[in-house]
């Protein structure tokens, strides 16, 4: 059965070849980076298929399976909604020894394009859930807390973190003192705006942060989250007094015809 579960991550991984066609490393423009207690780690395997991606492993104190990013860059100037999901989940590996430790995980794809002068509104938002199994100390706790932010850097660089973008950030916390799940409840998205000259290439950024703490004898914790940042692009101002004034026309028209039938 050990031996089995050393696979699955690579069944993981060629199930999700299967769906999305097959894999190729993740080009520049497309990525994710992971990092433990403020340490880049190297032991990622990212893939990408297209607009999607896919992400596993494991690094000093955490592992991750079933990681995942998914875009709806169109590649060309225009659209509506710019959005950048991801999906992930998280199980500690230091529950024995207990401690305090956080991982943060950044999802970046860069070469957006906006409208001529449009102002951008950058709004993100997340939920999920914990889990917790008992472990050799039947009163150990763990805390967990959370935060998810997406940014948009104008100068299109991935990962990408300008000041200007860090208002929408939700935060989330969970306490387990017994095994279970519970849900992980992230504040209400604010949203920011911010102006793109038309035609700019520009990068937009996830970032999702765990600090977990336990106590030592815990058994291993862990995470699922799903988050998404979206730029929305408003409709044209002279859509928008066209539209309005439709009722009027149709106003203009009926007391033409009433004028007419008099």
């Amino acid at each position: 059965m050990i031996r089995f579960q050393k696979y699955l991550p690579l069944i993981a991984l060629l199930a999700t070849a299967f769906l999305l066609g097959t894999p190729t490393k993740a080009r520049a423009g497309y990525s994710v980076r992971v990092y433990d207690d403020g340490v880049l780690q190297g032991g990622i395997n990212v893939f990408t298929a297209g607009n999607q991606l896919v992400f596993f492993g494991t690094t000093t104190h955490f592992s991750i399976s079933n990681g995942s990013g998914l875009s709806n860059n169109p590649g060309t100037q225009g659209g509506s909604n710019l959005s950048l999901s991801n999906n992930e989940q998280i199980s500690t590996t230091f529950g024995s020894t207990g401690g305090q430790h956080t991982i943060r995980i950044e999802l970046s794809q860069d070469n957006w394009l906006a409208p001529t002068g449009t102002p951008l509104n950058l709004s993100s938002s997340a939920g999920g859930s914990t889990g917790y199994v008992t472990g050799t100390n039947k009163s150990a706790t763990q805390t967990i807390s959370a935060s998810y932010q997406g940014f948009l850097d104008n100068t299109n660089a991935l990962f990408g973190q300008p000041g200007v973008g860090a208002t929408p950030i939700q935060n989330a916390s969970s306490t387990q003192n017994s095994a279970g799940s519970s849900p992980l409840v992230f504040a209400p998205p604010v949203s920011s705006n911010g102006l793109v000259p038309g035609g700019t290439p520009f990068s937009i950024t996830d970032v999702l942060t765990f600090n977990f703490k336990m106590d030592a004898g815990s058994g291993q914790a862990t995470a699922n989250v799903s988050g998404s940042t979206v730029a929305s692009v408003p409709a044209p101002a002279g859509i928008v007094l066209a539209l309005t004034g439709l009722p009027f026309l149709g106003i203009g028209a009926w007391l033409r015809r009433r004028r007419q039938a008099v």
